[in-house]
């Protein structure tokens, strides 16, 4: 029975993450659209062809496709796609899209990865304010593994680790979230030795890890430590603190990012790094799996402890969103605010052709893209 309720909510959980997180982004859009007075001609949850659609008083539909994988908000006079036209259509409220300045537009561009993001400061913020945070009074050196990184640079069992990569050593995870990422490049990791201060530093190297828990297999950064924590407890914050912490793990997860785009384009490692919407399908898979199949617990809790994991990577999944669309690329909300700011400088409209020719190349540079992490996607989850 479990195996089969875990099978039913495994595409349940995947399109209630991607629906959320599409659907906040393109509420920011659609809210900053409406606030500069632009007409909405639709606002979709899904492609393809409409199984709901209401009409509201300013002439926009709302409507749920049939296909839950996305979704889209379209400005009257907006060119979305090569094939989109710059002609009006009567019934919406409010100026066309053409009608409306470059600095609003390129607000408007900018509020579908703006929502995103607060969708995660909001969420980190309340997940602080109502669990609080993982705090150990020490972590301590436990292990140091023979001819690793870790000896080569000096660490001893005892060290007290304090700081790694410039993030501050809370719990055990800090390092390894400092160390993960940085396979090949030296990392700095600050440490107490004897109640004395000390400075070291280690380069990771790749080790394919596989989680025990959530069944994936990835390369990752390794210096050869084991860690113990001391009275690992939950520290609950204040709303100020709470904020602060949404705030700040936001744009840590977004520096996080940076960093994977900065060593892909280095080569320093390759597009397997990146998941699609198939390897996200498949690790939402495993999460539905992991909770439901915990016979440990009643049903009631692993559908509790299976939400807010959900929940949890909605909120990671958010910033991915948000980030990739600020990419400088045609049919990218990123490359719409370059020709805002491009029009905004030279104080002329960019000629539809030209706009045509830039969504065609965006278009055929995404649709290859999401090909080939598909395949790569499709061949983990074989593989695996």
């Amino acid at each position: 029975m479990n195996n089969l309720i875990a099978a039913l909510l495994q595409p349940v959980s995947f399109l209630i993450l991607i629906s959320v997180v599409i659907t906040v982004h393109e509420l920011g859009h659609y809210l900053v659209g409406r606030f500069f007075g632009a007409a909405v001609e639709s606002f979709s949850v899904g492609f393809g062809k409409p199984l709901l659609t209401v009409k509201d008083r300013r002439g926009t539909h709302w409507r749920i496709n049939w296909l839950p994988l996305g979704g889209f908000v379209k400005f009257v006079g907006e060119m979305q796609s090569p094939k989109d036209s710059r002609e009006t259509v009567d019934g919406p409220v409010g100026k066309a899209f053409t009608q409306i300045a470059a600095l609003p537009r390129l607000a408007i561009s900018l509020g579908g990865p703006a929502a995103n993001f607060i969708f995660a400061i909001l969420v980190y913020t309340i997940w602080a304010l109502s669990f609080g945070l993982p705090v150990a009074d020490q972590v301590r050196v436990s292990e140091v593994i023979a001819g690793g990184p870790a000896q080569a640079a000096g660490f001893k069992v005892g060290d007290v680790l304090v700081e790694a990569g410039g993030r501050k050593v809370e719990t055990s995870n800090d390092v390894s979230q400092a160390t993960i990422l940085r396979a090949g490049e030296p990392v700095e990791y600050r440490i107490l030795r004897d109640g004395q201060p000390m400075v070291l530093k280690a380069t990771p190297v790749s080790q394919a890890y596989t989680d025990p828990v959530y069944k994936v297999t990835e390369k990752t950064g390794h210096i050869g430590l084991g860690m113990a924590q001391g009275n690992l407890h939950f520290k609950r914050l204040g709303p100020i603190a709470a904020l602060g912490y949404g705030v700040s793990h936001t744009a840590d997860t977004i520096g996080t990012t940076v960093t994977v785009l900065r060593r892909l384009v280095t080569g320093r490692d390759g597009l397997d790094k990146l998941n699609g919407p198939v390897g996200m399908l498949n690790f939402t898979g495993n999460v539905t799996d992991a909770h439901i199949k915990d016979t440990d617990v009643g049903m009631g809790t692993r559908l509790a402890g299976l939400a807010l994991d959900i929940v949890q990577m909605a909120a990671l999944f958010s910033i991915g969103v948000g980030f990739f669309n600020l990419l400088p690329i045609p049919v990218l909300d990123g490359g719409a605010a370059v020709m805002c700011i491009a029009e905004s400088i030279t104080g002329r409209e960019i000629p539809e052709r030209v706009q045509r020719v830039g969504l065609t190349i965006g278009l055929a540079c995404l649709i290859s893209f999401a090909v080939v992490i598909t395949w790569n996607d499709i061949t983990r989850w074989l593989t695996a």
